[in-house]
């Protein structure tokens, strides 16, 4: 099997018509080549239990395109802790410096000091569907009402997925749920301190 093959069966689960997709329209979100070549020829049966560690930590799973470039080598460290090459307590520092790395990543979209005016009116003008309901949730699960210099984005999101008539969102929290306080936290200390500080801030875990 070539290298190729093997990316469209390990990564795209055979799927020919959307390894191409990705390829041919190169957008924000597409993924390298090299990327794909790591995550199916780096130790690809410990992928599962990598996957569990991003989600313990961090409390959801990131889009794929995010956790790509990041997610072989936690199987690397699951491999060298599994060989007794690294200790314990190592082991999990390790793991949380990397899950960082992933957060990271995934707030890359959310770090502009200041949103454009047109999101806010975009946030008002749709706020009587799910506006209410969002913000609710949200302020249940961090515990408090947050600012909307810091909640805007992730409101808009959950907006998008309570719209969804196929889902309804249980009463307990979700993986969904964990991503906007992850949004909404990591944006008070972005404004309130910085990129750096935010960058090295504590994962929520699972709710």
């Amino acid at each position: 099997m070539s290298v190729e093959q093997k990316v469209i069966e390990e990564v795209y689960g055979g799927d020919v018509r959307r390894f191409k997709a990705d390829f041919a329209e190169m957008d924000l979100h597409a993924v390298h080549w090299n990327d794909l070549i790591v995550d199916a020829t780096t130790l690809p049966h410990l992928k599962d239990i990598g996957q569990i560690l991003i989600k313990i930590n961090l409390g959801y799973l990131p889009p794929a395109d995010v956790m790509l470039p990041f997610e072989p080598y936690l199987r690397a460290m699951i491999q060298s802790y599994w060989n007794g090459q690294i200790a314990e307590d190592d082991f999990y520092d390790q793991v949380e410096g990397h899950v960082k790395l992933i957060r990271n990543a995934d707030m890359k979209h959310n770090t502009y000091l200041e949103y454009d005016e047109s999101i806010y009116r975009n946030y008002y003008a749709n706020f009587a569907m799910y506006g209410y309901a969002v913000r609710e949730r949200v302020s249940r699960f961090l515990g408090y009402e947050p600012q909307l210099k810091h909640s805007l984005i992730a409101e808009l999101w959950m907006r998008d997925i309570m719209s969804n008539d196929t889902y309804k969102m249980p009463a307990v929290a979700t993986d969904d749920d964990a991503r906007a306080i992850t949004l909404i936290k990591y944006r008070e200390i972005l404004l309130e301190h910085g990129q750096g500080v935010a960058s090295q801030s504590s994962l929520i875990g699972m709710l």
